[in-house]
């Protein structure tokens, strides 16, 4: 069943029809023509859906939304969530129209029917200041149900930045470490600032659907033997075998993304707000050494050898979920909090890591944000006292010894920590400017502060100390955190994996866009049938097969025709890739040709310049478009 709720008369509709979740976001985008209306109109529907395979690893919850970051159409996802919505009968939502005031929104399956209630969260608005206790605060009020619950936090309600929290409950308690997050591109400050929801609610039984979860049983049971007669070996065997990076590697002795990528990213490790160009290799060697001894052996003593793992709440024998005091610990958040901000102990990014959850950030673009006013301070081009915190420690010669990375982690993470607090309840003006994010702040800041940038001995624009990817005449968002040239690449969509985010080489214009659509077709599918990419190994040859038997459909058509209905929704909002702003990000580009390896295009880039680096991302775009058959070639108005 498919719904729309309107949350202004506190009502909704069926609709009818067999969607997979991203292609139930582009539909409704589209018949609503939602491009129309900018990301906080109550018109930007909000949508999320469930995943259509049964199988392990195939409940993921999509949300899909107009950003007010990208400012494009964007979407996002969320482990485990949608194995609690099919207890509600549910397969899809979508939200538009505004609450009268702050909400809770309830979902209930009450037997044959859909029950929608609302809470009224004015008053608690009020002193609301942690995301988590909010979620105790619904823990009360439902425990007793088989509920999940997605929050927004702080963050959703004063910044561009809000992400979507949710907890696994298990026999009415919060299950330790079994959390995830809807973070990328503000999907939790739509939810609020477009609808006036804080968060949803949603549960049933499965006395409700026994007819659907019996079906369901029996279809799952064909996909684990057309899996078994693929491989030639019981399915949970190969499920491990091929996710054993997420779980536990012998070979690496670490188990996690946390664990397991700085083992392999070495001196590429982004630090220091992305400088890694400017720093000689071997200096980022040492500090890569700290970063093992601080960060992965304190994380496998505490984390892995106590076999702290979970999952994100559904039945799943990887538990990717490591987690230690109480903290889940995951590669990007963990870096973007931590390394990015000059930041070399875990016990110092613990506290960044955890303030900026409990204000409901997504964790990349506010550590991505920091790590910009960090540096902006460090030169002088923003001062402590309009900034609200001291200038942080950002000069590598300073990290000397054990003593002094330790000293220096410290302290920043206590400035990290308070101006997250700033920025999220908006408590100075400058606070309020950088949550808009770096692009758009970055324009505010350019013409505030025109004399300073006349002066300075560095850049000469604010936003060329930030690492963004630009979409359009106003959006941006920070990439992954791996230093890779296709995340620089001003593509359909940023911001996520839909793109060759392979860090320490440096690939051909035409190979990168290549290897690229290969990412965002694959990505892209994955998303659309609700399945976790830790899982893409053992399922990418069958999933042809697998999609098939469940819906009758042909996965790669609709993947092609859902690239293509996003790209005419961002043609139509007027949007288009345009040429790289950024220096720092330009550096990352032509430093990364000389570092990886490619002496041919470095040569270029040396004899050449600029417009050599013109040339490289337009023949990447070009070709980019060519393979998905659309126009989404650079613009350099």
């Amino acid at each position: 069943m498919n719904i729309i709720i309107d949350v202004k008369n506190k009502m909704y509709e069926t609709v009818k029809g067999n969607f997979f979740p991203l292609s139930w976001g582009a539909y409704i985008h589209h018949k609503y023509e939602t491009w129309k209306y900018p990301p906080y109109h109550e018109k930007n529907i909000l949508t999320f859906g469930r995943g259509v395979l049964p199988v392990i690893g195939g409940n993921r919850l999509i949300f899909t939304f107009r950003s007010p970051l990208w400012d494009g159409f964007f979407f996002s996802a969320m482990g485990g969530a949608g194995y609690t919505l099919k207890f509600t009968g549910l397969r899809n939502v979508a939200i538009i129209g505004k609450c009268d005031k702050p909400s809770l929104l309830i979902i209930e399956r009450d037997g044959e029917d859909i029950k929608i209630d609302f809470i009224d969260m004015e008053s608690y608005l009020e002193e609301y200041t942690n995301i988590y206790h909010l979620n105790d605060y619904i823990l009360e009020k439902f425990g007793e149900k088989n509920y999940r619950a997605l929050i927004v936090g702080p963050a959703g309600i004063n910044t561009n930045m809000g992400a979507i929290f949710s907890q696994t409950v298990k026999n009415g308690k919060l299950l330790e470490g079994s959390e995830d997050w809807a973070g990328r591109g503000g999907v939790g400050s739509v939810l609020f600032r477009a609808h006036n929801i804080l968060g949803i609610v949603y549960y049933g039984d499965k006395d409700s659907i026994k007819e659907e979860l019996k079906k369901e049983k029996e279809l799952a049971k064909k996909l684990k033997n057309m899996v078994e007669e693929y491989y030639n070996k019981p399915y949970m065997e190969v499920i491990l075998e091929h996710t054993k990076k997420y779980r536990y590697n012998e070979e690496t002795g670490t188990g996690g993304t946390f664990g397991n990528n700085y083992l392999y990213l070495l001196d590429t490790t982004p630090i220091f707000n992305w400088r890694m160009p400017y720093i000689p290799k071997h200096i980022r060697m040492e500090f890569h050494k700290k970063i093992l001894k601080y960060l992965v052996e304190r994380f496998n003593r505490e984390a892995i050898e106590p076999r702290n793992w979970t999952t994100c709440g559904e039945p799943c024998p990887v538990q990717c979920k490591k987690y230690r005091k109480g903290l889940k610990v995951d590669y990007e958040p963990y870096e973007a909090g931590g390394p990015l901000l000059g930041i070399f102990d875990i016990y110092a990014t613990d506290k960044v890591v955890h303030t900026i959850d409990s204000l409901g950030f997504d964790a990349i673009e506010c550590g991505n944000l920091i790590a910009w006013v960090f540096e902006l301070l460090h030169v002088g081009l923003l001062k402590p006292e309009k900034v609200g915190i001291d200038k942080p420690v950002f000069d590598i010669s300073q990290y000397k010894d054990e003593e002094d990375i330790l000293k220096n982690s410290q302290y920043n993470g206590e400035l990290a920590v308070k101006l997250a607090e700033i920025v999220a309840f908006g408590k100075n003006e400058m606070g309020r400017i950088l949550g808009l994010g770096i692009r758009k702040a970055s324009k505010i800041l350019n013409e505030r502060f025109k004399g300073r940038l006349e002066n300075s001995n560095a850049f000469k624009r604010f936003n060329d100390y930030g690492v963004y990817v630009p979409f359009g005449d106003e959006g941006g968002i920070s990439p992954t955190m791996y230093w890779a040239i296709g995340n620089f690449i001003p593509y359909l969509i940023q911001g996520r994996y839909l793109t060759y985010y392979k860090a320490g080489v440096f690939p051909e214009p035409e190979e990168l866009a290549r290897l690229s659509v290969e990412r965002i077709i694959e990505e892209i599918t994955l998303d659309n049938i609700g399945l976790c990419r830790f899982h893409r190994g053992w399922c990418a040859p069958l999933l042809d097969t697998l999609v098939k038997e469940t819906t009758g459909e042909d996965i790669k058509s609709i993947t092609y025709k859902l690239i293509k209905d996003i790209w005419i929704y961002d043609k139509l909002l007027g949007g288009y890739p345009p040429y790289i702003e950024s220096q720092r990000v330009k550096d990352l580009i032509v430093g990364g040709a000389e570092e990886f390896g490619n002496e041919t295009w470095a040569s270029y880039f040396e004899v050449e310049g600029e417009g050599k680096l013109k040339e490289y991302i337009k023949r990447v775009l070009d070709e980019y478009s060519r393979l998905l058959g659309i126009d989404w070639k650079m613009n350099t108005k």
